[in-house]
């Protein structure tokens, strides 16, 4: 219940990832997807997930590897951008060294939910 990080509740992420629809930003996946050896293999594993429900996180819990599972943050840790951006320096997450520039988060242009991505090459940090 409530607000997430990126300004929307749960019930407009819900609505967004029903029906089967794919929306750029979004990722679907279930219980067991995530216990998978490949989970997010191709976007760096369980290093880019920054911020879960904690009840979810608590359920997924055995899937998550010790050495980061105290560094994804839960709605009891952070609510706001700002906040997770604290959190994430702080307990030194993955994502701050591997994926910011300049010690801050690198931001990923998203088409809106219906567009495509842009022809151009992109550039995604490493």
């Amino acid at each position: 219940m409530g607000q997430t990080p990126i300004g929307l509740p749960f019930s407009k992420i819900a609505g967004l990832m029903s029906g089967g629809v794919q929306n750029h930003g979004f990722k679907g996946i279930s219980i067991y997807g995530t216990k998978a050896p490949k989970f997010l293999q191709g976007d760096g594993g369980w290093n880019r997930i920054v911020w879960m429900p904690k009840d979810l996180k608590v359920e997924i819990a055995d899937a998550i590897p010790e050495e980061v599972y105290d560094k994804i943050a839960t709605e009891e840790d952070c609510i706001t951008p700002k906040d997770l951006e604290n959190f994430l320096r702080e307990k030194k997450h993955p994502v701050v060294e591997k994926r910011w520039k300049d010690g801050k988060p690198a931001p990923v242009k998203i088409p809106l939910p219906g567009h495509d991505w842009p022809d151009e090459t992109r550039e995604i940090p490493k």
